[in-house]
């Protein structure tokens, strides 16, 4: 019987299982598919950077075919405003850069990872059932007819959820029913020097893109939108978001001779959390414990957080017995989440991006926005005050308009629509 069973081998699975070997516990790694494989989500953020340096993957990150990104810039679709988040200029030196990544070669060098620090890996092997009955053991059944028990199971199954959807107590958030069809592209532009790797997202009425440099070569373009508007607009995935590109100027401009690469593919069920994330014998991870509207790249990062904290919290778990750190877990994960939450669920409100788009110096919230954008969310303290301050001055230019020049909301492009 194995230690610790890990469900999912992408950026949550991967990192738990690496660190609980490193640990000196058994782990057993279960992975559905066979890397590597395509995959979205491809920005970094800084405050990962420790726990690159950590697993011994920084020196990789450097010397891959990763681009360097220093920064995000937000803009409106018509181009008439837009900021551009530095690092560099606003974080302490270890965070002043990330990288963007090829989702499909940055996975798999984290499995190869857990291979060579101990776990046993097991590509194409999926889990069909999970037993938590025994607080003190879990069964699990895969696809190949195995049977196999360990002292903890961890679920970093992503938005499967395989433990998650049937204990885990799944809350949508519904504000946030968005539905994004993305694919990868040649020949779009940059700007020049560091500027060029940074994230891009590009503000729409009730909508925006993405755009990453993920190689020399390649964008990763993508359009969220509200579910509705999907189901009501008459167009295929492709119709729309070629249509749309079209007819937004500022991304229409940068891709005017563009070449989609890859087909489109369509990501939902975006912003939830589960309400239980850990017991006497499971831990949820990654998205498996919830996943919130990408705007500001977190998916990558909460995954392998989450995992670290986990990892030593069950470490804890099974050699000591005790609940009290899996449970501090719980609350690290909750609290992080709600902070991207209460960002994101203003994101979609013009007087949010009024502000944001277009932050005064004077009340000194720059720092604390390039914080959160950066990945710095699980701190207790530190500048809870500022990001206070922050949204009253979104409640005050949402009733009297005094904080920032107004966007000409109605004017902005939409999502494309027959």
């Amino acid at each position: 019987m194995n230690d610790v069973i890990v469900i999912g081998g992408g950026p949550a699975g991967s990192t738990a299982a690496t660190l609980l070997a490193r640990r000196g516990l058994s782990v057993l790694l279960l992975e559905r598919d066979r890397f590597p494989r395509f995959q979205i989500g491809e920005s970094l953020l800084p405050y990962n950077n420790d726990l690159f340096d950590r697993l011994g993957l920084s020196e990789k990150l450097q010397a891959g075919d990763f681009f360097p990104k220093y920064g995000a810039e937000f803009v409106t679709g018509d181009g008439t405003i837009g900021y551009t988040f530095r690092f560099d200029q606003n974080l302490a030196e270890q965070y002043h850069r990330s990288f963007q990544v090829k989702r499909s070669e940055f996975d798999h060098l984290l499995l190869r990872n857990a291979a060579q620090s101990g776990v046993e890996v097991r590509e194409e092997t999926s889990v069909t059932a999970v037993q938590l009955d025994d607080p003190n053991r879990a069964v699990i059944e895969t696809s190949t007819g195995e049977r196999l028990e360990a002292r903890f199971v961890i679920d970093a199954s992503g938005h499967g959820a395989l433990i998650g959807n049937r204990i885990g107590g799944k809350s949508n958030v519904e504000s946030l029913k968005k539905v994004a069809f993305f694919a990868h592209y040649r020949n779009v532009p940059r700007p020049p020097g560091r500027d060029a790797g940074n994230t891009l997202i590009v503000v729409l009425r009730d909508a925006w893109f993405w755009m990453i440099p993920i190689t020399e070569e390649l964008m990763s373009v993508g359009l969220v939108v509200d579910r509705e508007h999907v189901k009501s607009c008459g167009m295929s995935p492709e119709e729309l978001l070629a249509r749309t590109i079209a007819e937004t100027p500022y991304v229409a401009n940068r891709m005017n001779a563009a070449e989609r690469v890859t087909q489109v593919y369509a990501r939902k069920d975006f912003s939830y959390a589960m309400e239980r994330m850990v017991g006497r014998n499971f831990a949820l991870i990654g998205d498996a414990a919830g996943f919130i509207d990408p705007i500001f790249s977190t998916g990558v990062f909460i995954a392998m957080k989450s995992a670290d904290l986990a990892a030593a919290a069950v470490e804890q778990r099974l050699r000591s017995g005790s609940m009290r750190f899996l449970r501090n877990y719980e609350r690290s994960v909750k609290g992080a989440l709600h902070k991207y939450f209460r960002f994101i669920s203003n994101f979609y409100r013009r007087e949010f991006l009024e502000v944001f788009m277009q932050p005064r110096p004077k009340f000194g919230l720059v720092p604390v926005i390039v914080g959160v954008l950066a990945g710095n969310v699980f701190a207790e303290r530190g500048d809870r005050l500022k990001l206070d301050l922050f949204f009253a001055l979104v409640a005050v230019q949402k009733h009297l308009g005094l904080i920032a020049p107004r966007i000409e909301w109605e004017r902005l492009p939409a999502a494309a629509s027959v």
